[in-house]
This record gives C-alpha cells, structure tokens and sequence, in this order.
C-alpha cells in the first residue's frame, strides 16, 4: 500500500472512504498491510503540510499511522536498493515509487495505490490495484 492510500486515512480527498475502509479491515486483523518505511515519512509529510489540518490534527492522525500496525520495511539491503533503482530506472518512476514496486514483487503482494498514472505504469510489473476501481473488502484475508 503507497503513501497515497495511506494518507487518505487521515484526509478527506476523493476515495477516502474505501482508505478509511482497507484501515479498519486491517485493524480488525483481516488483512496484513505492508509498506516501505517511507510510507511513515510521505504521510508524515502530507499531514504536517496539509492546510486543513491543525497541529494537533496532525499530531494525533501520526501517532494513528504508527499505531495501525503497518509491516514496516526498511530498505537498508543493498539488494532491495538496487532492484528499486531499477525498476526506477526501467519504469521511468521516481525512485520512491520504485521501493513500493520492489516491495510488492518481493512480496507477491498487491501494490494498492491511488495514483493512476502510477497504476498504469506497473500494470505490467507487479499486481497492482487502483484504489477508486477496487472493493476493500476482497482484500480480507
């Protein structure tokens, strides 16, 4: 799951309601979710920078993220490092999208995103679903 979902947990935007809905299936321990340990710093961004959101809004939707429970993976192994760099490469995406991409493959996970452009460009690559087309509930384990 990308930063773009994961954010949507917090902000209301267009399809925050399936998000909000992939989270609570998560909590009730239905459903394992993973990121990259980026996904911590993208949503921490998003919540500090947002102009609808207070401080404490803020403070208290980040504190919500680290306790969700999200499989949190750090990419300090140069094998990971090196495949997202070629998927970056070799998809034309940035390189933090790239580390979603390698996760899931490594994985054989679904890469959920909100990001169509993102979704049309790894179709191919990994199984990837879009957030707007998708039904959160077959997601449950």
């Amino acid at each position: 799951m990308d930063a773009s979902v994961v954010a949507k947990w917090y902000i209301i935007e267009e399809d925050f309601e399936k998000a909000v809905r992939v989270r609570d299936i998560r909590l009730s321990g239905r459903l394992t979710l993973s990121s990259p340990l980026l996904v911590v710093y993208e949503v921490g961004n998003a919540l500090g920078k947002h102009p609808a959101l207070t401080e404490s809004d803020s403070a208290r939707a980040f504190q919500s993220l680290l306790d969700v429970g999200l499989q949190l993976r750090s990419f300090a192994e140069s094998k990971l490092l090196g495949e997202s760099l070629r998927i970056s490469r070799q998809l034309q995406l940035t390189f933090y999208d790239a580390t979603y991409v390698a996760l899931a493959k490594e994985r054989d996970a679904v890469l959920v995103t909100a990001d169509r452009n993102l979704c049309s460009k790894i179709e191919r690559h990994c199984r990837t679903e879009l957030l707007s087309e998708m039904k959160p509930e077959e997601l449950a384990e």
